[in-house]
């Protein structure tokens, strides 16, 4: 066993580039890192892909795995495959992350203003309704999920941290109960996601808990009005902080 493990280990020597992978969320972290070197340009567009046998050397996993994270590439439109050929990197044109709903590496700084536009006419606007219909229950998941936010952030993980953000705005929308808004919001949900990869700081985080714990007061108060002015300083408060 010892030797066989020898043998594994210089055989990905044979392939750099890689981080190493932790233990959890394997199929995740292998996604991230084969869409980061699209987004650095080692991979560049109409250029293939080393085959699943070569990633899966090199990353050390599965190609189950390695299969799984290229259908997500396709699945958000950064690369295809060809049969009996091989996958290939995608030409992405500057507004193609519209159509596509493709991650950060297609996102400037133009694009995250506009994303943040966007946010504030949804959540400011769904604010009426979605304060009438909140029930116990919605208030108590959006409690667990500022913890969390809270949890990561003392823990200084931001990726875990928006995670959980994510999820805070996503129930915002869920609890309109109206399943168009639902809808559509899940359509941007990987494009919101994207945004605020590109805007989050460490003290934006910070502030953010303040801003949420202010957001879950005002819901319990049921006080739209100053539910308004505190999502709208927030997310005014995210361009300034995050985005250069």
């Amino acid at each position: 066993m010892e030797k066989y493990n020898m043998q594994q280990r210089e055989k990905r020597m044979q392939y750099k580039g890689f981080e190493s992978l932790k233990k959890q969320d394997i199929k995740e972290q292998v996604f991230e890192q084969l869409l980061m070197k699209i987004e650095m340009g080692e991979w560049k567009p109409g250029e293939k892909l080393p085959s699943e046998n070569e990633l899966t050397k090199a990353m050390g996993v599965s190609r189950i795995t390695i299969r799984e994270a290229i259908q997500k590439l396709v699945a958000i439109n950064v690369v295809e495959t060809f049969q009996g050929k091989g996958t290939f990197v995608k030409t992405v044109t500057s507004n193609s992350y519209l159509k596509s709903m493709t991650p950060m590496l297609f996102l400037n700084n133009d694009d995250i203003r506009a994303v943040l536009e966007y946010r504030k006419i949804i959540e400011v606007g769904i604010i009426d309704i979605l304060i009438e219909k909140a029930t116990e229950k919605d208030i108590s998941i959006l409690k667990k999920y500022l913890d969390k936010m809270s949890y990561y952030y003392n823990k200084k993980n931001l990726g875990k941290y928006k995670e959980y953000d994510l999820n805070f705005h996503m129930k915002l929308y869920e609890m309109t109960d109206n399943p168009f808004i639902i809808k559509i919001s899940n359509i941007a949900k990987d494009v919101m996601n994207s945004a605020m990869s590109g805007t989050l700081t460490e003290q934006g985080a910070k502030d953010g808990l303040e801003y949420h714990g202010k957001i879950i007061e005002c819901i319990e108060n049921r006080n739209a009005e100053e539910l308004k002015k505190i999502t709208k300083s927030m997310l005014d408060a995210v361009e300034v902080e995050g985005v250069k």
